[in-house]
């Protein structure tokens, strides 16, 4: 009689042959010998590398010590370049200011751009005629960088003399918009060139 079929348990079933490529090892000795040797060689190296870093670093805050420098203390240089760029800045503000009337430009506008600050970054801050191209081709790039009179202000000098008090001269005529040419003649500023 033939022996009945006995099927095995899930335990008892082979499991099919693993190839390396399956199941990569897991830990430094399961690998080649080749390899551990590589892989023990650069973390060395590694090792060395951190060690000397830190010995570097020790005795570079030996030396700062020794000269009287806390490690913790800003870069005196590093301070100094700062309160150069600080302090240039500052006078590059200064020209821009002195040298945007003489344009014809609005200097907190000018100053509120950045790109205009870009621009002027460069320029040492003492040369007033660099400033002054510089201003003066930001405001040929954007119209709105123009100084704005003030609503009612009057450009037109009207110093008092022999004479009607006030008058208008053909000069400041001259000079003047129509709208103001307008709010004169209402006054009765031009009188004098009228008769």
């Amino acid at each position: 009689m033939p022996e009945p079929e006995v099927t095995p348990t899930p335990t008892e079933q082979q499991k099919p042959a693993e190839t390396p490529a399956e199941n990569p090892a897991e830990r430094v000795e399961d690998l080649p010998e080749w390899a551990q040797k590589l892989i023990k060689d650069t973390r060395k190296e590694a090792g060395d590398h951190r060690t000397a870093a830190k010995a570097e670093k020790d005795r570079v805050a030996a030396i700062l010590a020794a000269a009287g420098i806390k490690p913790d203390e800003p870069d005196p240089v590093k301070v100094a370049q700062q309160a150069t760029e600080t302090a240039n800045a500052a006078v590059r503000k200064l020209a821009v200011f002195e040298q945007a009337t003489a344009a014809g430009a609005d200097p907190t506008k000018l100053l509120d751009r950045a790109s205009f600050l870009t621009s002027i970054a460069g320029i040492d801050p003492t040369d007033g005629a660099a400033i002054k191209t510089a201003i003066e081709a930001a405001i040929a790039a954007d119209q709105t960088l123009k100084a704005t009179r003030a609503v009612g202000a009057s450009t037109v000098d009207t110093p008092g003399g022999p004479g009607e008090q006030g008058q208008i001269t053909e000069a400041q005529l001259a000079q003047m918009t129509p709208e103001q040419i307008a709010e004169a003649h209402e006054k009765g500023l031009l009188n004098s060139l009228l008769t």
